[in-house]
């Protein structure tokens, strides 16, 4: 089965991807709607990560994310989080490689 994004090319579809799972991640431990993550939340003081849900998060990105394993400790907002977890993935190609 192939899914592509309107407007983005195979690599475009596969970071939209990427992000859409890290989504359904943080929508799962923060019990969060989909439609209430935004980018700016920071993970301790907003949305009140405690070291149990920091584990659970970390241990889902490995599993979803080839073992990638990021210092958590490190990280403040989503947003920093789906740079280190998708953006850094293909941080070596122009954008223009997102594309049609």
């Amino acid at each position: 089965m192939c899914l592509k994004i309107e407007g983005l090319n195979e690599l475009g579809t596969v970071k939209a991807l990427m992000a859409m799972s890290l989504n359904s991640i943080i929508e799962d431990i923060f019990d969060i709607e989909q439609s209430k993550i935004e980018l700016s939340l920071n993970l301790r003081s907003d949305l009140r990560m405690s070291s149990n849900q920091e584990v659970l998060l970390a241990d889902a990105i490995a599993d979803y994310f080839d073992g990638r394993q990021p210092d958590l400790k490190q990280v403040q907002t989503l947003d920093n989080l789906f740079d280190l977890i998708v953006e850094q993935e293909f941080k070596h190609l122009p954008e223009e490689a997102f594309l049609m």
